[in-house]
């Protein structure tokens, strides 16, 4: 990667990246490859001066161009990049630490903001762990000479080291080579083709695998701008994605799932008046399971606008596949299955005409599998490929699997090298631990291998109850659905945020609970054990924005779970 910006920077001067402070276009700050050399080349001298060249270096910087400047400095810096987030909030702080426990290294790239409280976070780590040097970046910085010329590494030197985004007390780095940061770039660019006019757009966090190698990194290699905004920004206001697509005449752009139903539930008729979608022509959405009845919603709300579906790439990918497994043909329809909801959830793929909604699953494509890369269904327990019709785990082999976990060769033979049953000395696969099938050649996704719900023999699919959830009372925002073991076997629970005052919570917890019980039973047809009504930002999300179902079924069976308190008055609702 660094001697990509190396060509990009000889080449005759263009924008690289456009930065929105503040998530306007009012404020914009853009910088060409020469820009992003010359403050990459500053980082770089710098690590140089601390001896990390072949060590490790986390990079905690708030998204934007300091970001993007620092981690091609630690790749010129001969280093490995340790994408994370900054450490602020008691929960953040906790993981940060688990963090550099385990991956131990030189460096620390942090903003200034963040100088005072090296004491309280060193405070976090155990007494043997040794403590790591702190660079602290802000403008100021990049007034200095850039040094001496960063050494280059061979492709093959580890890259990259990527924690998952649900990684708590126990964190799993991924290590990534320059090849698969490359084979990833590759893998994209022949599903997306070449526009000489693309311009991207993002606002996903810069130290998450679809924010890092599907949007920065991307754009480096192919030698387009991207505009940068924060992801606090766009959760604020998701309208400024939608707007920023519309200012800068946006090509392509990606976002998951829970993202498109931000832009539904929350753009105003006024603001719908001032977005013209008509430039994109690719977005990809991905990270989680994408669901029919949200891009339904989305395409309703922004057709007048020029949003046309046919931009969409629902696609798979995780980041021990650096990125990229499979997507949707650029211009092409979304494909939508029409599932017998009863036969998939004993396993089976069945096509259904039965009218309505009522008994079908609608599960949508993500698409042909990359180039150079092969994905086999298979049964989780016997390790043979499952018969066509079939679900199964996805396990996938190709260019872009990343090289394992760091310092976890138990973990890594299990997940990055595993056999089909009968070829131990054939090619490895990646167990992803997702469910799903192939159909047609293309791949679709129906869930996780581990927060699937068995109950009474057949499987339930946690995200579809989600959905069922959310859509059941206009007050309510997230939920997290999982089960625990009951008097005679598994019990299914919902955890659902209510938005509201604690007199509307009063007045209508009854009708709350009714509706969820009600819509989960007759869609499902499982009655839940428990309904556990909390406040908004009581589940625990992923930095990327999903649920951890695993965090919040643990809190709510040790009774730590933040539950709402009834009251009588209008003020802000209470956590008991």
């Amino acid at each position: 990667m660094p001697a990509i910006l190396d060509y990009r920077a000889a080449l005759p001067r263009q924008l690289a990246f456009r930065f929105l402070p503040d998530g306007t276009s009012e404020t914009a700050v853009d910088w060409s490859y020469q820009d992003l050399a010359a403050h990459a080349g500053r980082v770089a001298a710098e690590l140089l001066r601390r001896q990390a060249t072949g060590r490790r270096v986390v990079l905690a910087l708030d998204p934007g161009l300091h970001y993007v400047a620092a981690l091609f400095g630690i790749f010129q810096a001969g280093a490995t990049a340790v994408p994370s987030f900054p450490p602020t909030g008691k929960r953040a702080v906790a993981r940060f630490a688990s963090i550099v426990e385990d991956c131990a290294p030189e460096v620390i790239i942090a903003d200034t903001r963040l100088a005072k409280r090296v004491e309280q976070f060193e405070a976090e780590l155990p007494a043997g762990v040794a403590r790591p040097g702190w660079m602290f970046v802000d403008d100021a910085f990049f007034d200095g000479e850039p040094g001496p010329e960063a050494p280059r590494v061979p492709v093959t030197e580890p890259a990259l080291l990527q924690y998952t985004s649900g990684s708590t007390g126990d964190p799993k780095g991924i290590v990534l080579s320059h090849d698969n940061l490359v084979s990833n770039c590759v893998a994209l660019e022949e599903n997306m083709g070449y526009e000489p006019d693309r311009v991207g757009c993002t606002w996903l966090p810069p130290y998450h695998d679809m924010g890092l190698m599907g949007t920065i990194m991307l754009a480096v290699h192919g030698g387009w701008p991207l505009v940068l905004m924060s992801p606090a920004h766009f959760v604020q206001q998701p309208y400024r994605w939608l707007k920023a697509v519309t200012d800068h005449k946006v090509t392509i752009s990606v976002g998951p799932n829970f993202a498109f139903d931000l832009c539904t539930t929350s753009v105003t008729d006024e603001e719908l008046a001032t977005l013209d979608l008509g430039s994109l022509r690719q977005v990809f959405c991905g990270s989680e399971p994408v669901s029919r009845a949200t891009m339904d919603a989305f395409l309703e709300r922004f057709a007048a606008c020029g949003y046309d579906e046919t931009a969409l790439i629902p696609c798979y990918g995780l980041a021990e596949a650096t990125l990229y497994v499979s997507g949707k043909a650029t211009g092409t329809a979304v494909r939508t299955e029409r599932l017998d909801k009863a036969a998939l959830e004993n396993g089976l793929v069945r096509r259904t005409e039965a009218p309505g909604t009522d008994g079908v699953a609608r599960i949508v494509s993500c698409g042909a599998v990359a180039e150079g890369h092969e994905v086999v269904i298979v049964d989780p327990e016997s390790r043979r490929p499952v018969e066509t019709g079939h679900v199964g785990e996805v396990w996938v082999s190709g260019p872009n699997v990343a090289q394992g976990y760091l310092g976890r060769p138990g973990p890594t033979a299990e997940t990055f090298t595993a056999h089909l049953a009968g070829s131990e000395n054939e090619r490895t696969f990646l167990r992803t631990g997702d469910l799903g099938f192939l159909l047609d050649g293309e791949l679709f996704i129906t869930g996780r291998l581990k927060d699937l719900i068995v109950i009474a023999g057949r499987n339930l699919y946690p995200q579809d109850i989600e959905r069922t959830v959310q859509g059941a009372h206009g007050k309510l925002r997230g939920s997290a659905v999982f089960s625990v073991a009951g008097e005679s076997g598994e019990d299914l629970v919902v955890v659902t945020e209510f938005r509201g005052t604690a007199r509307q919570l009063a007045l209508e917890i009854d009708e709350v609970l009714e509706a969820v019980i009600a819509s989960v039973t007759a869609e499902h047809g499982v009655r839940p054990a428990d309904v556990h009504v909390g406040p908004v930002g009581a589940i625990p999300m992923t930095t990327s924005g999903k649920v951890r179902r695993n965090a919040t079924r643990k809190a709510y069976v040790q009774g730590s779970l933040k539950k709402l308190a009834l009251a009588t008055d209008d003020e802000p609702l209470s956590v008991r």
